[in-house]
């Protein structure tokens, strides 16, 4: 596993950290959910438009997971 460093909002992050702590997560498993969430979802949407064009190259999520460390 690789170390990421990004800036975020601090308001962002103090609701971050309330929700992980309500939940007994770390900060980072929170963030780790969230983003591998979006992604999965962002996934929906193109494989939606790549039916609607059976053409497209499909890529397996699998390898969209590796190619962003997720996996």
């Amino acid at each position: 596993m690789k170390t990421v460093s990004f800036k975020i909002d601090e308001p962002f992050l103090d609701e971050i950290e309330a929700l992980a702590s309500e939940i007994h997560e770390t900060k980072s498993s929170m963030i780790k959910k969230a983003l591998s969430f979006y992604i999965d979802n962002f996934n929906g949407i193109i494989a939606k438009s790549r039916n609607e064009d059976p053409n497209q190259k499909l890529i397996p999520h699998e390898d969209v997971l590796k190619e962003y460390g997720l996996l």
